[in-house]
């Protein structure tokens, strides 16, 4: 009897680990440590004062004992990556980065040297060197470029190459990756790649903050979209296929190694819930990150970007009343227009890019369909009497490994497909 319950015990520890080998292969994305962050959406007042500029700010924490290099690039809003800059991370260490100090004096944050700055004599990861990455300061001179793409689409150097879209304030998304080193490399580089690392180790989240007194005075966080590399854990540059159909970085890895980022992939089905009008002169913003068209290098146009198209969207009331909205949209006699998305955007759920509300029901609630066609990321922010806003993030109503429904099909959820 004994031996038999070795035995038996034995073959259920063999029986648990190999069901639980590949247990974290998930297409699912969640909020847990990752070894990707994505701020789908940044705007930063650049003509205003500290302290009544609206801005974004976004804090990284380091949940391991060993200090991590994170790699920050801030991205225009058609997908041109436009700067870069390292944060070095001792074990247990949280910083804080705001993007109005960022754009407008360069203070970047990062690792400060001196006593008292540190809770650990940490520096030891096997994963890169041990040597921590200075802390930067842009030089105004990039900054210029920096500020001029952000809000104007394009750098002086570049001439009529359309690198983003304009805006008033400076407006893109940044991604926040674990690297192994203080280089200064793009992830649109295939170079990123061996230097890109794997440990899920890194949380986040974000607040938009409008300051002013007089027309502000609010802030809405949400977290970080955390994005985790499967199978976690080994060094730079190692070819280890994932499960996963496409991941994250799939248009800029390198064609000789497909998936080598390991990143989850993001859905592109989402439901969300809005408020727009009644007394309390409700609205609601969907703030949209969309998956860029692959561009060129340098200063090729990126105005490609703008013109990935919705598969589909349809808004529901509080009485299940649902309104369509054809691929085109007539805006004035004889003219059209197709409903497309850049990298990122803001829109309220009032735009005509949108479906309308149904005219007779009186409701002001609802929600909304949207098949987004490529990999997103919808957050919705609600406000009340201008002053009050909170965010969170759309229900996923498929995974980053289901396919994309066609139009008109049956809406609902979609099958919980894993790799």
């Amino acid at each position: 009897m004994r031996r038999a319950a070795v035995a038996l015990a034995f073959l259920f520890v063999v029986a648990v680990h190999a069901a639980t080998t590949h247990n974290d292969d998930s297409c699912d994305i969640g909020v847990a440590p990752a070894a990707t962050l994505l701020l789908p959406y940044f705007e930063v007042e650049l003509d205003r004062p500290p302290g009544r500029a609206r801005t974004t700010i976004f804090t990284i924490v380091n949940t391991s004992q060993y200090p991590q290099i994170a790699r920050v690039t801030l991205w225009s809003d058609l997908a041109y990556p436009v700067v870069n800059f390292n944060l070095f991370l001792t074990g247990y260490d949280v910083q804080a980065v705001n993007l109005y100090d960022v754009l407008t004096t360069g203070a970047t944050g990062g690792f400060l040297t001196g006593p008292g700055q540190r809770s650990l004599a940490n520096d030891l990861n096997p994963n890169h060197a041990s040597t921590p990455c200075p802390r930067e300061v842009l030089p105004q001179s990039l900054l210029a470029d920096v500020r001029s793409i952000l809000t104007t689409g394009r750098m002086p150097s570049c001439g009529a190459g359309q690198l983003g879209t304009m805006h008033s304030r400076a407006t893109g998304y940044a991604t926040i990756d674990v690297v192994n080193s203080c280089d200064v490399t793009f992830p649109d580089d295939t170079a990123y790649y061996d230097e890109l690392l794997y440990d899920n180790v890194l949380i986040g989240d974000y607040q938009h903050v409008n300051p002013d007194p007089t027309f502000g005075n609010y802030a809405g966080a949400s977290p970080l979209v955390h994005i985790r590399a499967i199978p976690e854990g080994g060094l730079a540059g190692a070819k280890v296929t994932p499960n996963f159909p496409r991941t994250f970085y799939d248009r800029y890895t390198p064609p000789a190694s497909p998936h080598i980022d390991r990143r989850q992939p993001l859905p592109s089905v989402f439901a969300v819930h809005f408020v727009q009008g009644g007394k309390g002169a409700f609205s609601t913003i969907l703030q949209i990150w969309h998956e860029g068209i692959t561009g060129g290098t340098g200063c090729n146009p990126y105005f490609g970007h703008f013109k990935t198209p919705v598969t589909e969207e349809v808004r529901f009331d509080e009485h299940e009343n649902p309104t369509e909205l054809n691929p085109e949209i007539r805006i004035a006699a004889y003219q059209y227009i197709t409903v497309t998305l850049p990298a990122t955007s803001v829109t309220p759920t009032s735009s005509y890019i949108f479906p309308p509300l149904w005219l007779f029901s009186g409701d002001v609630g609802g929600w909304l369909y949207l098949n987004l066609t490529k990999p997103s990321w919808v957050t919705a922010i609600m406000q009340a009497e201008g002053r009050y806003s909170v965010a969170s993030d759309a229900q996923m109503l498929s995974n980053g490994c289901s396919p994309v429904p066609a139009a008109k099909a049956v809406i609902g959820p979609a099958p919980n497909v894993q790799p």
